[in-house]
């Protein structure tokens, strides 16, 4: 069949079928209370982008709450012609299922959201027909994946799907999303619209969650002539040019659903001293916080922290307030659990375990711990096995969802990967570093796929992009022959500097999810932002610099063993 034939095709489809768009909004918001009545371009924001969504003739109903707190919310959207469903305020798949209880199975719904004012009729037409021509049950908008910005977004999916999900879906998150047990049981896909061509937008945020996601928008539509009918993409390059928005995403990738920027922001250095080669010292509170959402606002999903790093989960608590907390992903580690005796009994492990985890959560300002890892190897073990024990309870509780170790040698590497509740794996990755290989860590990390790979330690703490004068005193090996064959493999390769050469070289490592990287300034952390986006070595160049470079003694890949000097 020719384009002209399916254009046609689709245009009757959308004839014979009817599409309804459903808006769902509310008062009762707890980040930014009454948002949907704050004002932008002259009208309450969920009025105006329902307006939008209609303003191509599409059928449009409000989906709200028959909560108290949303009586001048319907009388709002009322007064400005929109007729207006009220259901349950936190079950919204139910409120969805009984707003449409009058339809045929095969009508097509569209689902919007009131705190999301760019989707326009435009938008809507732009769905409904790639909706048809996927023949899926369900078509969304993934966030980066579909590569428009954060709250430029919408759900398609028949009547008969959304009666599938609100007899199945049983689960607090599943009600209140509508859309999530739909995407893991239907048959799904996602919706980059094609006019898009080869522009990505997924760095840019037009939601309405926060004081300030309300203040972006404001700024958005004040320039704006015709607020109701200006087109999505006409505001999304708008967007773009924003003073103050970031200019790109770091690269990511996508396993089991989850996104995972190649960066992870690296936080012991804003809570104390660190480094051997640190000499701008902690930060202040005030460029901490700027630091972690500078590095949220470019992309990075995850940030590294632990219970021993200073009072770096505090920072993390502040700088995770309003809706940034939502943005990303804390990837803490339990307490060095140095006053525990060895002798310890469960109960006193227990204790020291729940102490540990409750005051993380507190720092963070959390209620659970996103993923918590074993700081010491040894302790997967300890007390016969009591704190490991505890933690597999903690997290069959709720209290905790991923459990995983940092560890420092290979051998700990290979005996984490045999227990199957480990989730997650944190290890020293650089370019002088060889145990891993050597030990075939590789090919044991390909056979457990459910494991997340952080990399630290790509800089050897700051050494490797220092002179040789600054690295620990090692009669065995030659540090100054080390940082000359660094610098002249960064020219042949053509990098940047000796830098970027260690980030692209660890980058390259297939089983590597995310390299943990630290800074003390905005400055450093810009510079590794940017340098994430260059290529990565190839595979013959990674063999040509690792045959190159000289066997490294432990003692110098581990800083712990490292002289006082420079520990």
């Amino acid at each position: 069949m020719d384009a002209f034939s399916k254009r046609k095709k689709i245009r009757f489809e959308l004839e014979s079928m009817r599409v309804f768009v459903i808006l769902q909004a509310r008062t009762a918001s707890t980040r930014l209370p009454g948002k949907a009545l704050l004002p932008v371009a002259g009208c309450p924001s969920a009025v105006l982008a329902a307006l939008r969504a209609a303003n191509q003739g599409h059928q449009l109903l409000v989906a709200t709450s028959d909560d108290a707190s949303d009586d001048e919310l319907v009388q709002t959207f009322r007064h400005h012609g929109f007729e207006v469903f009220r259901g349950p305020l936190n079950d919204v798949l139910g409120r969805y299922y009984l707003a449409t209880s009058d339809l045929a199975g095969d009508d097509i719904v569209i689902r919007l959201t009131g705190d999301n004012v760019l989707p326009d009729g435009g938008f809507v037409e732009e769905l409904t027909s790639a909706f048809l021509r996927s023949r899926l049950d369900y078509l969304g908008v993934s966030s980066p994946q579909s590569r428009l910005p954060h709250g430029l977004s919408g759900e398609a999916f028949s009547v008969d799907v959304l009666r599938k999900a609100h007899a199945a879906a049983n689960s607090t998150y599943d009600r209140e999303h509508v859309g999530p047990w739909m995407a893991r049981n239907c048959c799904v896909g996602s919706y980059s619209p094609l006019c898009l061509k080869q522009s990505d937008y997924s760095h840019l945020r037009c939601t309405i969650d926060d004081e300030e996601d309300y203040r972006r928008i404001v700024r958005l539509f004040s320039e704006v002539d015709d607020p109701v009918h200006a087109g999505w993409l006409e505001l999304t390059e708008e967007l773009s040019s924003l003073p103050g928005e970031p200019a790109f995403r770091v690269p990511y990738s996508v396993i089991d659903s989850r996104v995972h920027s190649a960066m992870t922001l690296g936080t012991v250095q804003l809570g104390m001293e660190y480094g051997v080669v640190n000499h701008t010292g902690k930060p202040r509170r005030s460029e901490a916080i700027a630091i972690v959402r500078r590095a949220i606002a470019h992309g990075v999903t995850a940030l590294d922290t632990a219970r021993s790093y200073g009072d770096s989960e505090q920072i993390l608590g502040d700088a995770l307030s309003g809706a940034w907390g939502s943005r990303v992903e804390v990837i803490t580690k339990l307490d060095t659990l140095a006053s525990v005796p060895p002798d310890a009994n469960a109960e006193q492990v227990r204790a020291a375990v729940n102490r540990s985890v409750s005051d993380s959560c507190n720092a963070l300002g959390a209620n659970r711990l996103t993923t918590l890892l074993l700081h010491r190897w040894v302790h997967h073990d300890a007390w016969r096995g009591a704190a490991w024990r505890h933690l597999l309870e903690l997290r069959d509780n709720g209290k905790i969802a991923r459990l995983g170790v940092s560890i420092s040698e290979p051998s700990e590497a290979v005996a984490a990967l045999q227990d199957p509740d480990i989730q997650h794996l944190q290890l020293p990755v650089n370019v002088l570093d060889s145990r891993w290989k050597a030990h075939g860590i590789d090919g044991e990390l390909a056979g457990r796929p459910d494991v997340v790979v952080h990399a630290r330690s790509t800089f050897l703490q700051g050494i490797l992009l220092h002179s040789a004068d600054c690295w620990p005193v090692s009669r065995e090996y030659d540090a100054q022959s080390c940082v000359e064959r660094l610098h002249r493999f960064a020219r042949k390769f053509d990098r940047e500097n000796v830098a970027d050469l260690c980030l692209a070289y660890v980058r390259s490592q297939s089983c590597v999810t995310s390299l943990v990287v630290g800074c003390e300034t905005i400055s450093q952390l810009e510079q590794n932002l940017r340098l994430f986006r260059l290529p990565k070595l190839t595979s013959e160049q990674c063999e040509e610099l690792e045959q190159s470079l000289s066997t490294v003694p432990d003692d110098l890949l581990n800083p712990s063993k490292w002289n006082p000097a420079h520990a």
